[in-house]
Order: structure tokens, then sequence, then C-alpha cells
């Protein structure tokens, strides 16, 4: 079991709620409601993960969501946590 956690921005916009993350930008997804958007934001994660081991890169550090909410007030930031192992 190979666990990942990074901060993601959920923002909504032209109805729906887009999901960036700052420290893997390349994982950006979109979803109609926040739960469809947990979901893709959870497997861009997984993907880009392990396409960027698969390539023999390392993976950045993650941001403290502490310092992704000062960075972006008054958007919602959440953890998005996922075993790499399933995907």
């Amino acid at each position: 079991m190979e666990i990942v956690s990074y901060p993601a921005l959920f923002q909504k916009q032209n109805n729906q709620i887009e999901v960036d993350f700052p420290d893997l930008p390349e994982a950006f997804t979109q979803g109609h409601d926040m739960d469809e958007a947990m979901d893709y934001a959870q497997l861009g994660l997984a993907i880009t993960i392990n396409d960027k081991l698969g390539h023999f890169e390392t993976a950045p550090q993650a941001s403290s969501i502490e310092q992704v909410q000062a960075d972006h007030p008054g958007v919602t930031v959440k953890m998005v946590t996922v075993d790499l192992d399933k995907y």
C-alpha cells in the first residue's frame, strides 16, 4: 500500500467544480458536484504520481494544507488522498 496526499483547490466555475493541485498543476480536473470532483481529483492525482514514478521522476513534496489555504484565501482547500496500488 502506497498512500499519497496532496492539497487541492476546489472552486466553482461555469457550473462545475474545478480542482487544481498547487504542487501538481498537470493533475487538474473538474466535476459536476463535490463528490464527483473529489473522485476525479483522486483519479487525477493517482495517474499523475504513477506517471512520474513510471518515468523515474520524483514526486514533489506536498505542501501543507495550512500553507495552501493561506496562499488562497476564500478558496476551498481539501487534502486528496489515494492508495497508488489501487490505480
